[in-house]
């Protein structure tokens, strides 16, 4: 753990976090757009850079996988461990936001 942030990278870090803020704020999402206070970001932002990162990080993971090929065990050994914070927070990601995207296609039970 403790080579976790130097082993992922400036940028892989970066995504990481912004996916956990949006993970954050999949609970706040109700389906309705609100624009005049903090319910902006959950109900606007948050799912607009979810949906970036639903095809950044599969990219970056395909990425990683393919630089594996043609390197050295300590760096394949570094890829692989990234391939797994991205391939874990992805999941989290999409689990969070699940509930989110059946309220807006229509396919969540009304309360």
């Amino acid at each position: 753990m403790k080579n976790l942030i130097p082993d992922l990278g400036t940028l892989r870090w970066m995504m990481m976090l912004a996916s956990l803020a949006v993970i954050v704020a999949a609970p706040f999402a109700d389906g309705n757009a609100h624009v005049n206070d903090w319910r902006l970001y959950p109900s606007v932002i948050a799912p607009s850079v979810m949906m970036m990162l639903v095809f950044a990080i599969p990219l970056d993971i395909c990425m990683a996988r393919v630089f594996m090929t043609d390197t050295s065990n300590g760096e394949r050994e570094r890829l692989r461990r990234a391939i797994m914070v991205e391939a874990g927070v992805f999941v989290a990601m999409c689990l969070a936001w699940t509930p989110f995207m059946l309220k807006v296609l229509g396919y969540w039970p009304e309360a």
